[in-house]
């Protein structure tokens, strides 16, 4: 009795394996691979929230006025970094993409370093952008600078200020910059 018990034991402990490595196999794909559009540039993702949600056990709060200018988000898929401006300090740090087609999104997220005020503890920020509008399909123009070309928009969420009992997130738009 016992030997068939095992053996059935075993079977399903590699049955479970199977399972468990089809399921991460058909993931999205996860690394900080440079991305490139199809046209060989990289972009440049500049997020600007138009709402925003603190949120604790408790409840959430939206704000919608008198933030915007003082939060924003960029990814860049040149170096791979996020950064984010959260009022009086800006982060900056490398960042982990993760892409998921089903969806059409593309998830940064990175533990990020305080610049401006570098004794502030570090925090960790993730960016989804919606890739819809983000693969320069949006009639492409060259943007003020001369130094790429402007894309579409799309839109974002952003989560930072992440806790066991708290959190903030930012809803807006992306505006796409190619650089080449």
């Amino acid at each position: 009795m016992r030997g068939h018990s095992r053996r059935r034991r075993g079977r399903w402990a590699g049955g479970a394996s199977l399972i468990l490595f089809l399921s991460l196999a058909s993931r999205p794909a996860v690394g900080a691979d440079v991305d490139k559009d199809v046209a060989g540039a990289h972009r440049e993702y500049r997020c600007t929230p138009e709402v925003k949600h603190e949120c604790s056990v408790e409840r959430c709060e939206k704000t919608a006025h008198g933030f915007q200018d003082v939060e924003s988000f960029i990814y860049d898929t040149r170096t791979g970094k996020i950064s984010a401006c959260l009022w009086t300090n800006c982060y900056a740090g490398a960042a982990t993409l993760f892409k998921d087609a089903v969806s059409g999104t593309t998830t940064a997220i990175a533990r990020l370093k305080p610049a401006a005020h570098p004794g502030n503890e570090p925090i960790t920020v993730s960016l989804t952008v919606d890739d819809a509008g983000m693969e320069g399909r949006g009639g492409a123009k060259e943007d003020e600078s001369g130094k790429g070309d402007k894309g579409s928009e799309s839109r974002f969420t952003a989560v930072w200020g992440y806790g066991s009992n708290r959190l903030t997130f930012d809803m807006g738009r992306c505006a796409l910059r190619h650089v080449r």
